[in-house]
Formats: C-alpha cells, structure tokens, sequence
C-alpha cells in the first residue's frame, strides 16, 4: 500500500496517512471525486471495480476529516417512504458483507435499531410504516411497552408507547470504514491527494474539460461532487448550482461504562439517536428544534447541554456519568432531506453525490448504484428519486422518519 506524505509548509511537519499515494498529479485522469469522506472513497473503490480507467481522489483536508468521521455511525433501513427504503436497504444488505469485500473490519455489529415512540401518535405512524417495510421484505417487529422495557431495561418507561425493532440493523465504525475504502481503492490503483484544494473547474461546450488545484492542473472528462459541507461551491466552479444549505450537528461519547444498550436506538421525541460501542462508550447526539446554520466545525455549549439533558432524560441511570468528548460536523440538507445523486443536467460529466444526511449509512449503495449510473450510461431505477430535477418540478421525497431538525420559516 502507497502512503503520502503532506509536504512540509512553514513549520509544519509531515503526516503519513494509509492509503494515499507519493505520486504527483497526473497531467489526466478518467474520473476524478472531489472528497475523501465515505462517498468518494467508495465511489472511487466501485469504479475501480469497473475498470473505469484512472482515477484520482482530491481533498482539501485528509481522508475522513469531515462528517464521514464525526457522525454516529448508526445503520438502519426501516425508513417510511418506498424511495428511502429501497436505496438503504441495498446499502445495508452491502454493510452486513462490506469487511469482507474490503479486507478490513469495519466493525459492523448487527444488533438491531430500535425506532422509540413515545407518544401514541408516533405510536400509530409506525403502525403504517412498518406495513410498508414488510412489503419491502425488511426484517422488523413491532414492539410494545413490555417489549421495548425488556430489551432496553434503562430507558425511562414514560418515555415508551412502543417501537419499531429492526433486527438485522445496528451500527459500525465510521474510521475504520473510511480507511477500509482507502485501502481497497488504493489497492485497486486509486490516487487519494490529500491536502489539495480544488480551485477551478474547467467547461467547455456544456461538459467537464479539466480540474485545476492548488497543486497544480489536469485533464479530466469527469467529475464527481462528493465534497460535503463544500460541495455546493464545488459544484459553483462547475457553473452548477446545488439547492443544499450547510448546518451543524453535534455528537458526544462517555466514559466507557458496563454494557446496558444492546442495539442502537433513535428517538424522535428527544431528536436523539444513540448506541454504546464494544468497548463500553455511550455515543450519541441531539438535535436542535431548528438546524443551525454554520460552516465551521466549532462546537456550542448549548449542544453539549442539549445533549446532556435529552439523554438523561431517555436513560436516567446516565446522570453523572463523564462526557469525555463532544464534537460538530457538517451536512449539506435538501428541501426534503433526500441526497442528490445524478448527472448535473447543465454540464455533462459533472456528477452530484451531496445533500447527505444520513451518507453513513447509504455509502455502500450509494457508490455501487453511481458506479453504474457513470460507467453504464443508464440510472438504476433506486437513483431515479434522487435526481436534482425534483426540485424544479415539485417532486419532493416525503420521508417522515428522520430524527433530523426541520428547517425554520
């Protein structure tokens, strides 16, 4: 496996990172990913898989360093829209086979996702949507009070009406994904630049002609917008525009303590979502009744408290128990929450991977499915609602099983 080194600046030093690459930049490439989060690593893997030519991997930071490693890692397909459902239910049938694809332990752990509801109206919602994820052929039951206190015993039970359990789901290491695709596409003759800033996006005649960097300038017919929080002025230096705005989510983990919370667990009356790792560690996060607009990664003490205060609410035996980190990271959010994932229509090789929000979980289908889409000419009817087209013609996907913050006004 190559390694690169970041070249030394004004009192820096180097840093060695796995699965980059020494070698310069190339005068031209078949394909390049804008993004060395979880989406262009993948992508860059499933196009390697096709033999889709040379391919390069350009970040303005290092491999991970935006939300693909700060969120909470939590898997789960029992969605209540047939278009949610279909593309992350072919994302985690791939989670559940992914450490042996890559060669590499991702530490997926398959031990369930409860949907907490805490009202009887939630209660009843659920009742619809679980009959629309038995006809999807998901693996889910319906819980009652009794059934969620005996296998959650330390969540509050007045904040228990009942629950949707998908057994088959659960949670994985969101650092050992990233470098498990680094590795595999390196493997695969993949080039990940690190530390290189995409400046300029060159068109001509309505298609993608060349990239330029602050490391210097090449040939490419192909483009993929895979930059996260940034991937709408990405898609700017390619005269595209992206209907996505950037806001912060914060997250937290605890002192490790002993085992109480077998699966993970989302609860939309707190917007909270959670687990405990392997080791011991309480991870989790909250969300503000309205997103907060930002472009930094600073974190707030409001979040810490909001955190803090909803989650003892959920488990009260986490009363005094230490946080040992709190940190923020970035999402781009659509008017329905839904990703983008298509060809811009206004410039032919330019390719939109953005708008996540749940991109942790829908990595593994997601690359696969425009992997196709890139080297078959042909969207895969799962792509097909995710077009950035809907916007101007009204078709928004409505998915009402998110534990995300609805946008203000």
């Amino acid at each position: 496996m190559r390694l690169w080194r970041r070249p030394r600046g004004p009192g820096g030093r180097g840093a060695v990172l796995p699965g980059a690459t020494v070698a310069p930049l190339a005068p031209a490439y078949d394909a390049v990913i804008v993004g060395a989060g979880l989406q262009g690593l993948a992508l860059s893997y499933e196009l390697a898989k096709r033999g889709a030519g040379r391919i390069a991997v350009v970040d303005a930071a290092y491999p991970g360093a935006g939300a693909s490693g700060r969120n909470g890692e939590m898997i789960r397909s029992a969605f209540a829209s047939p278009e949610w459902i279909a593309l992350f239910d072919d994302s985690l049938r791939r989670w559940h086979t992914l450490s042996a694809e890559l060669d590499f332990n991702v530490l997926f752990t398959p031990a369930g996702y409860v949907l907490l509801a805490s009202t009887e109206a939630a209660r009843e919602a659920q009742r619809t949507a679980v009959g629309l994820q038995r006809r999807h052929g998901l693996e889910v039951e319906m819980l009652g009070h009794d059934d969620v206190r005996r296998l959650c015993p330390a969540i509050a039970p007045d904040m228990i009406a009942g629950a949707i359990l998908q057994t088959d789901a659960g949670f994985a290491h969101h650092d050992a994904t990233v470098w498990a695709y680094a590795r595999a596409a390196a493997r695969l003759g993949v080039e990940i630049h690190p530390y290189t800033k995409v400046t300029a996006i060159g068109v001509a005649g309505g298609a993608v002609r060349s990239v330029k960097t602050d490391r210097g300038e090449f040939a490419t017919p192909l483009v993929v917008d895979a930059a996260g929080g940034q991937s709408r002025d990405v898609a700017q230096l390619a005269g595209v525009d992206v209907p996505v705005k950037v806001f912060r989510l914060e997250a937290m983990v605890t002192e490790p303590l002993e085992p109480f919370l077998r699966p993970a667990v989302s609860s939309p009356a707190i917007m909270g979502y959670c687990h405990q790792t392997t080791r011991g560690e309480f991870v989790g996060g909250t969300e503000p009744d309205a997103p907060v607009p930002c472009d930094t990664l600073r974190t707030s003490v409001e979040g810490a408290r909001d955190m803090a205060a909803k989650f003892v609410r959920l488990f009260p035996a986490l009363a005094g128990v230490r946080m040992m980190r709190h940190w923020s990271g970035l999402v781009t959010q659509t008017a329905d929450v839904a990703p983008v994932l298509c060809e811009a229509p206004e410039c032919r090789g330019f390719y939109l991977d953005c708008g996540w929000v749940y991109g942790f979980v829908g990595a593994p289908a997601a690359a696969a499915l425009l992997a196709e889409l890139i080297t078959m000419a042909a969207p895969p009817p799962a792509l097909a609602p995710f077009t950035v087209e809907r916007f101007a013609r009204g078709e928004l996907i409505r998915e009402t099983s998110l534990v995300v913050a609805a946008e203000a006004g």
